[in-house]
């Protein structure tokens, strides 16, 4: 079950940096967009967030049930807003992304 968990907490990194990869891609051009990547990204995240926490309970391990309500209310914006910028193809959806993704990492990291 450890290995699992760990293998969630890689996938789910791998989640963050396909976002922000792309976001910091993105912004080399003149009209940033948001991508499909973004949304598969952020599905990514949810599904492997969910996975890290049921690893977590099952080994006894500690869960703080607030941050993940908020990060997972952020994960959820995420994905609405990245679904929103994808069909509309405009600029504020693409930076909404940019800064909910800043924000969960601020949370996930200075949240004790």
């Amino acid at each position: 079950m450890e290995t699992l968990r760990y293998v969630f907490l890689v996938v789910h990194l791998f989640g963050f940096a396909a976002i922000m990869g792309g976001l910091f891609y993105q912004l080399r051009g003149k009209d940033p967009v948001t991508g499909g990547y973004m949304v598969t990204s952020t599905v990514v995240q949810l599904v492997t967030g969910a996975g890290l926490i049921w690893t977590r309970t099952s080994l006894d391990l500690p869960v703080d049930d607030a941050k993940m309500g908020v990060k997972l209310g952020l994960d959820v914006l995420i994905a609405a807003v990245a679904l929103a910028g994808m069909r509309t193809k405009q600029a504020w959806a693409f930076y909404g992304v940019g800064v909910l993704t800043a924000a969960t990492v601020v949370v996930a990291v200075a949240w004790t």
